[in-house]
């Protein structure tokens, strides 16, 4: 019995451990089974889950910074239409350009009437009026009376010439003396805000000038005109003598100013001047530091030299000329929105003084054959005597083409007429051509002539009585002014009045233009009778194109005639 009950014992501790087991293999399997379960879900939930988005792709390598420009060399030649005729601003080549732009950079002025060359800030400009585009330059300040007559100009101080004598009120002075010794272009520009006697003019202590008997609001852009530049007094009246008081001869090839250069070489002739920076120069140094200006009379010679990299500036060149500058890689074309302008100017020696034979002249021109071959399209016909952007300007007046009626005039004439133009500007010859042309058309044989750009500019501003008939792409107005250009053409003085042309009727409506209640309709009757008796024939309004080296920037000139400085080539970039 005892063995029995151990054996019976031994079967129940077996069949507990079995019961274990199995417990513990359900439970393993029940595990296992929810492993697989959350294995499978897990794997529905990745099935069903969005794909990662692929990797961002690796960032675009910065690009290349610009190649700098070229720099600016230490010597640079500028290639003009002519020689230097004199250095001297109130001497025979004060309105030669290859004279402006040697005086241009030897002298500084009071102020300078800076134009910019961007289009929208110049009519911004305008709108100011004509005092709102002066900058300072030898004055760093001026006060303006209340009724606007007088002006006190405060100078610079310690602004030295080459001769070691400082800038002082008196010579500001002694050089508007100067100016106004004679009829000079500089004399001209402050006559037009009343300045017309040094005794208008004080001296109020070593840096401080006073001008009294000033109208309207041309003084300040006129003594920035680039002719009222102020002398080293000092040094010019050491060269006066009884018979030349100020001593113009020795100014014609010799300089004494304040300006950024000095002349260091006057070659044979003018045909070639040379300019040195001035290291003690007020202010800031040009970019470029010497410039050789050289007699280049072929506009395609100028061309060639700066397209070949020979030149720095090519002066004057042909509207395709610039077209084939702008379009050449090394080469840069800055235009300039001017007053600038193509006209005829015609003799009133009988039976040209007939108003009907001026007028058949007017109509014989081919304005848009003009604009369309000679400015390839980048002008516009003027057809008034005013441009558009001037207050008061109207076309009704104008005439326009019409061959046929120019003939029935014109084929009556028998005496003989020759139309002028200078050598080395051939938008002048292009002009001509055209003209010649069509005067032929209407019956009428017009002789025309080169000459010698010296000779031309001597007998033109000269008022030589040489000269019938004559084409002029140069001389333009200074302001977008009815009055300024009625006077500078057609007024009594005007310096743009080539043959003494004399209208009382114009003369009152100049006057008129300076009340507001009666100015644009003096400014309409400055139009019509300009479009009667033609002072001048009125062609086509252009803008000036400046065609240089890449190297350089050009951002401003100086008057409404786009005049530029060297001093105002900047480098580029």
């Amino acid at each position: 019995e005892p063995a029995l009950a151990a054996a019976q014992t031994a079967a129940d501790d077996a069949r507990s451990q079995a019961a274990a087991a199995q417990s513990e293999a359900d439970a393993a399997r029940v595990a296992a089974e929810e492993a697989q379960a959350e294995a499978q879900a897990a794997a529905e939930r990745e099935a069903a889950a969005p794909a990662p988005a692929p990797p961002a792709p690796a960032p675009e390598p910065p690009p290349p910074p610009p190649a700098a420009a070229p720099a600016v060399p230490d010597e640079v030649v500028f290639a003009l239409a002519g020689p230097v005729l004199a250095i001297n601003p109130d001497g025979p080549g004060q309105n030669n350009l290859p004279s402006v732009g040697i005086f241009f950079a030897t002298y500084d002025s009071l102020t300078n009437w800076e134009i910019p060359a961007d289009r929208d800030a110049l009519f911004a400009s305008l709108e100011d009026g004509n005092a709102g585009q002066a900058q300072p330059e030898l004055a760093e300040s001026w006060d303006i009376s209340s009724d606007g007559s007088v002006y006190t100009f405060h100078l610079r101080q310690g602004v030295m010439s080459d001769f070691g004598n400082e800038m002082t009120a008196e010579d500001v002075r002694w050089s508007l003396e100067k100016t106004m010794s004679g009829f000079t272009t500089g004399a001209f520009w402050i006559s037009l805000a009343g300045l017309v006697s040094i005794d208008q003019v004080e001296v109020v202590d070593d840096y401080t000038l006073q001008i009294s008997g000033i109208f309207g609001d041309k003084l300040l852009p006129s003594l920035g005109s680039g002719w009222l530049v102020v002398y080293d007094s000092t040094e010019v009246q050491k060269y006066a003598t009884e018979e030349d008081p100020y001593a113009n001869e020795w100014l014609n090839q010799n300089t004494a100013g304040f300006g950024p250069y000095r002349v260091v070489d006057f070659g044979p002739g003018g045909d070639e001047v040379t300019l040195e920076a001035r290291e003690n120069y007020w202010g800031a140094q040009p970019a470029l530091q010497r410039v050789i200006q050289r007699s280049v009379p072929d506009a395609n010679s100028r061309l060639q030299l700066l397209l070949s990299g020979d030149v720095a500036f090519a002066a004057e060149l042909t509207t395709l000329g610039v077209e084939q500058a702008r379009a050449t890689e090394g080469v840069a074309v800055t235009r300039m929105p001017t007053t600038t302008g193509a006209f005829l100017a015609l003799t009133y020696d009988p039976p040209f003084d007939d108003p009907a034979v001026r007028a058949a002249i007017a109509q014989a021109i081919p304005y848009q054959d003009i604009v369309d071959v000679v400015f390839q399209g980048e002008a516009l016909v003027w057809d008034s005597i005013l441009i558009p952007p001037t207050p008061g300007y109207t076309n009704e007046f104008f005439r326009g083409y019409d061959v046929d009626a120019a003939g029935a005039v014109l084929s009556g004439i028998d005496a003989p007429l020759t139309l002028a133009y200078a050598d080395g500007l051939p938008l002048d010859e292009e002009i001509a051509i055209l003209v010649q042309n069509s005067f032929r058309e209407a019956g009428f044989e017009l002789n025309i002539e080169k000459q010698p750009r010296a000779t031309f500019d001597g007998r033109k501003y000269g008022r030589t009585g040489e000269l019938q008939f004559f084409v002029d792409v140069i001389d333009t107005p200074g302001y977008y002014d009815a009055n300024y250009y009625g006077f500078i053409y057609g007024g009594v003085g005007g310096f743009l009045n080539w043959f003494g042309y004399e209208n009382e009727d114009l003369n009152a409506a100049l006057a008129a233009t300076g009340d507001p209640a009666t100015a644009d309709e003096a400014a309409r009757e400055i139009q019509r009778i300009f479009a009667e008796d033609y002072p001048i024939h009125p062609v086509a309004w252009t803008g000036l194109d400046y065609a240089h080296a890449d190297y350089l920037a050009l951002t401003r000139a100086i008057t409404g005639n786009g005049l530029v400085r060297i001093q105002d080539f900047e480098a580029a970039g």
